[in-house]
């Protein structure tokens, strides 16, 4: 059965990304099929959130097992979209900057039952939104910037008595 997904940012009002995918690959290939339509980097976390008809995130499908005192656990690896992906418990969330909390919406539009795909099918409209945002990126050089200039003030500490003396006794 195949899934129709439209996929819009609350941030670039411009973005559609229209997807069809069949419902028995995991959410490691919805992942993977969305980052790559967008042209983000493979380093950055991210994950899915179902939410429940309050709008309340009530099941994460993550990167990573983490699989945490007893709580049911999903990995984007092994969970299939059909298993979690339903018109009831409609939008679903992808979250590429768990930092920031900056997340596409994910609006199932429909479901074919009677086809499926070999491959996910794409169209994207408008601007992507930026994967990381600028100032982020700012603060990480600027840090990095600020240890390397107390590296710099310090020097290499090789003997610890020779600098600053010997310890006196208790």
């Amino acid at each position: 059965m195949i899934y129709r997904f439209k996929i819009v940012s609350p941030e670039a009002k411009n973005f559609l990304l229209q997807l069809q995918i069949d419902g028995s690959e995991t959410f490691h290939t919805l992942h993977e099929t969305i980052r790559q339509c967008v042209d983000y980097k493979t380093h950055q976390m991210a994950s899915f959130f179902i939410r429940n008809g309050n709008g309340k995130k009530t099941i994460e499908v993550s990167m990573l097992d983490a699989g945490l005192n007893g709580y049911p656990n999903y990995s984007m690896l092994r969970t299939k979209i059909s298993e979690l992906v339903s018109l009831k418990n409609n939008p679903v969330l992808y979250t590429f900057d768990l930092f920031n909390d900056r997340s596409f919406i994910l609006e199932l539009t429909g479901i074919d039952m009677e086809k499926n795909l070999q491959e996910p099918l794409t169209d994207l409209e408008g601007q992507t939104p930026v994967q990381m945002l600028e100032e982020d990126v700012n603060v990480q050089e600027s840090t990095a910037r600020q240890e390397d200039e107390v590296f710099q003030d310090f020097g290499v500490l090789e003997d610890y008595t020779e600098i600053f003396g010997e310890m006196d006794p208790i």
